[in-house]
């Protein structure tokens, strides 16, 4: 293939991604849609004189990548569309832009991962399988390179449904001469190397192969030849994966012994399985959180009626409007000079806490507000959400505010630019997984942009955003919703809450409510964020599509399976 190719008259290939056995992947634009596409190219190598060999192996390919469209979770890549163009089979998939595992423990120079992100990934993968299980379908061939990490921290597992065409179109591996069953040999379970029969906990063997691996820098076997490896897998018990890592947190080095176990009845039923064992494995990392969220701290709260917690507005989203008007009819309205400002002027100006000056007042709302208002903000649901933002303010306000850049006009340039570097720099320790140090420059950067710009800017809030993303990637949720919370409210003020910003870090936030298994309000943030998104974007946006995702995904944690189906069920019918 080459650049510029047309396949199927509609997806135009711009840049090549990567090469392998299989064939090739393509950055592309569909040019019916006018988006960004991934598309795949593969090309039968055996037997390419046989028109019959040929014409089953199109309808297998047919038969696989309807199996793979059909799947419709946030941790499975989305297959667009598939096709035979003059003999050339393709797969259309979502463009994720990020790294997988493989690489990033590259970049990290074969070392292993933070924990926190480990914990992640394990999280986010174990319920991808949990789904794709569910309805049928193993992947056969799980492995570091399939698993992508997208530069918004989701983990999306990659090419259901390659490893089997692979056999069908003739790359099954070849040892010594002699055909071995599917997979990568690092990766691959003890009946896969015996080709006895393989069901979903294959998948699991090779899942623990990935978490060990990634957790301590190495696979759990490894040797001068492919053979080394298998009988490894095969015969060997795995060095327990503390001896390479002693600080791994004793519930995930069980987990991942218990899913290497050799014998597939000796390995957790199914990935929902490893709930308790990550969850507590969460709980060894320094500074999680452990207690509770309760409403004795916060007296205003209304009591719960009939053991229900009331609707009521979080205090950081007291005074919110429905933002600017798209014709800009009125002014935006800015706190009154001399404001506390720093990090938590925004929200003791915004709540009407402690913090706010006397006879102030906030912004009024509308009567109602607007549908993506009520969703986002309101509908956190019940009391105990605003404490992440009224702790944040009770801290704010214990520290001295920082100097004021007196009025001078446009800020220096330089002085920007020197931010923006900054910004850079902290954008590629996250990459680099170094999350703790990207925070404290992201969180610098955030107080500088304040001073020069404003608490509203939008450079401000997304370096508060990055500064969220950092902490959250860290393992600090709680820290993180403080600030993805702070975030939002300021986007909703100076962008207005619809706006696809706005939506972002609401995003987040939902996410962050689920990390700290507040599944019930993250659901409830997912719902109406999916349903701002649909209204603005419609329902086959793929941003729709992802929240609808994040709503299923809550369902199932909160263990409401049938409605979690209904919503794959509905993506499903939708595409």
């Amino acid at each position: 293939m080459v650049q510029s190719t047309l396949i199927h008259g509609r997806y135009r290939l711009l840049d090549l991604v990567g090469r392998g056995g299989m064939g090739e992947v393509w950055r592309a634009r569909d040019e019916s849609l006018g988006r960004r596409v991934a598309v795949k190219c593969l090309k039968p190598l055996a037997r390419r004189d046989d028109a019959g060999f040929l014409r089953v192996l199109r309808e297998r390919f047919r038969r696989e990548a309807r199996v793979a469209a059909s799947l419709q979770h946030r941790g499975v890549t989305v297959v667009h569309d598939f096709g035979d163009d003059d003999g050339l089979l393709y797969l259309v998939m979502e463009l994720l832009e990020g790294r997988n595992l493989s690489q990033l423990l590259a970049d990290n120079k074969g070392q292993p991962l933070p924990m926190a992100e480990v914990l992640d990934v394990a999280e986010q993968v174990a319920a991808a399988l949990t789904y794709t299980h569910a309805q049928g379908v193993v992947h056969r061939d799980l492995k570091p390179a399939n698993v992508m990490r997208s530069e918004d921290g989701a983990v999306k597992i990659c090419d259901f449904g390659i490893a089997r065409l692979a056999h069908d179109i003739g790359f099954t591996a070849r040892i010594s001469g002699t055909g071995t069953a599917m997979g990568t040999p690092h990766y691959m379970s003890p009946e896969q190397i015996a080709d006895s029969a393989v069901d979903h906990r294959s998948d699991l063997y090779s899942f623990g192969c990935v978490l060990y691996e990634i957790a301590t820098g190495s696979p759990p076997f490894e040797g001068g030849d492919p053979w080394a490896v298998l009988v490894g897998h095969r015969d060997t018990p795995p060095v327990p994966p503390r001896v390479h890592r002693p600080e791994l947190p004793p519930p995930l080095a069980a987990a991942i012994l218990r899913l290497l176990a050799k014998a597939p009845d000796e390995r957790p039923g199914a990935a929902a399985g490893l709930a308790d064992e990550l969850a507590a494995a969460r709980a060894h990392l320094p500074g999680a959180w452990t207690g509770t969220w309760g409403t004795a701290a916060f007296p205003g709260a209304p009591a719960a009626v009939g053991g229900i917690a009331p609707l009521w507005m979080p205090p950081w989203t007291r005074g919110m409007d429905a933002g600017l008007p798209a014709g800009g009819g009125r002014p935006a309205r800015t706190p009154p000079e001399g404001a506390p400002v720093g990090a938590g002027g925004l929200s003791a100006w915004w709540s009407g806490s402690p913090g706010r000056p006397s006879g102030a007042h906030p912004v009024s709302p509308g009567p109602g507000g607007s549908a993506a208002l009520r969703g986002p903000v309101a509908s956190w649901g019940v009391a105990r959400v605003s404490a992440a933002s009224a702790a944040a303010d009770t801290r704010a306000a214990a520290r001295p505010a920082p100097a004021r850049v007196p009025p001078r006009g446009a800020p220096p340039r330089e002085r920007l630019a020197v931010l923006a570097d900054r910004r850079d720099a902290g954008l590629r320790l996250g990459r680099a997984g170094r999350w703790e140090e990207a925070y404290a420059v992201h969180r610098a950067v955030a107080a500088e942009h304040e001073l020069l710009l404003g608490p509203y800017h939008p450079d401000t809030l997304a370096s508060r955003h990055e500064t969220g993303t950092a902490l959250a990637r860290s393992g600090r949720h709680p820290e993180a919703l403080e600030e993805y919370a702070r975030t939002a409210a300021g986007r909703a003020r100076a962008l207005g809450p619809d706006h696809p910003d706005t939506l972002a870090v609401r995003h987040e936030l939902g996410h962050a409510l689920g990390r700290l298994g507040r599944w019930e309000e993250a659901l409830e943030v997912h719902r109406q964020l999916a349903s701002a998104r649909e209204q603005a974007l419609g329902s086959a946006d793929p941003a729709t599509v992802a929240s609808r995702n994040e709503e299923a995904h809550c369902l199932e944690r909160l263990g409401r399976r049938s409605e979690a189906d209904e919503v794959y069920r509905e993506l499903a019918r939708r595409r």
